[in-house]
């Protein structure tokens, strides 16, 4: 019981790095991406001031809810589920889920097929998913 309960954490602290690494790094963007460039077919330099301060701001916003959820998430992992807290396996399921599936159905409209992120939250609801699993199993 308490190996699966490990794997359990060990998979949740992984998404929530995950999410956190993936805010850290629009949190310290100075630009957009190039797969965000390949999607509007306009390089940096060719947006206008409040072009870029928008964009910019709107990645440093998206960061930092990367960023806070994927902390959320360790914390959680950490604290109340490997505890063993009947709610926290619900709370911890419905927000790596929810959060990383929307994240995917989102990448994969706005950005072109074959970039980077998709891939990304893809394997993260992936290992979302395995994780509520074996929590419920566990």
């Amino acid at each position: 019981m308490n190996g699966i309960r490990d794997v359990v954490v060990g998979l949740y602290c992984l998404v929530g790095a995950g999410l956190a690494a993936q805010g850290v790094r629009y949190l310290i963007a100075s630009q957009f991406m190039h797969y965000h460039q390949d999607v509007i077919r306009e390089g940096w330099v060719q947006l206008q001031e409040g072009e870029q301060r928008l964009m910019l701001g709107l990645l440093k916003g998206f960061g930092a809810g990367l960023f806070c959820v994927g902390f959320i998430i360790i914390f959680g992992a950490l604290g109340p589920v490997r505890d063993d807290a009947y709610r926290a396996h619900w709370l911890l399921a419905a927000l790596t889920i929810g959060y990383t599936g929307l994240l995917m159905h989102i990448t994969r409209v706005a950005l072109l097929p074959k970039a980077a992120p998709i891939a990304v939250t893809t394997t993260m609801l992936g290992l979302s998913i395995a994780a509520a699993i074996c929590s419920f199993i566990g």
